[in-house]
């Protein structure tokens, strides 16, 4: 299991974990109303507390100090984003005319776009990457530090082309 997915898991668990807390929580009262004793909310106290602390240290343990979100084992982040466009260098005397991939990523959460640039391409890869979905891996360790995975995309473009051709 890659470390994004034994994330959500444990989100899962630790949530489960509070829920079946205010369960015991909520069994305690009401016994003790019924019964006019306090002995049984105290004793359902106790095993509340564990799962509220225990849920959540699960749910917290793979987030982000800023932002909350997930993280995949060795602290890389992985996100999809759609592709705007393809934008070209302003070329100057001597250069060579290089293609950058553009795409945003909308967060679902908060709803703040943010916008990411591929590597330098030597060649247009054409309109047809338009509209399609990249993965972006994040660094957030380090603010501004991101790689647009656009081979994979590249590759599946050629295949269509050579299909059609």
């Amino acid at each position: 299991m890659d470390g994004n997915n034994r994330g959500i898991k444990e989100a899962w668990i630790g949530g489960a974990l509070l829920l079946l807390s205010i369960l015991i929580a909520a069994a305690g009262v009401i016994i003790s109303l019924k019964t006019g004793s306090n002995r049984s909310f105290l004793i359902a106290s106790i095993p509340t507390a564990i799962l509220i602390v225990a849920g959540g240290a699960m749910i917290r343990r793979d987030y982000l100090r800023s932002g909350g979100r997930l993280l995949l084992a060795g602290g890389v982040r992985t996100i999809e984003a759609q592709v705007l466009g393809v934008t070209r260098n302003l070329r100057t005397a001597g250069e060579k005319t290089v293609y950058y991939v553009v795409c945003r990523y909308k967060d679902p959460i908060t709803g703040k776009e943010t916008t990411y640039s591929s590597r330098a391409l030597d060649e247009y890869p054409g309109r047809e990457v338009i509209g399609r979905t990249v993965t972006v891996r994040i660094d957030p360790g380090e603010k501004g530090k991101y790689t647009v995975e656009i081979d994979a995309l590249l590759e599946e473009i050629r295949k269509e082309k050579e299909a059609k051709a």
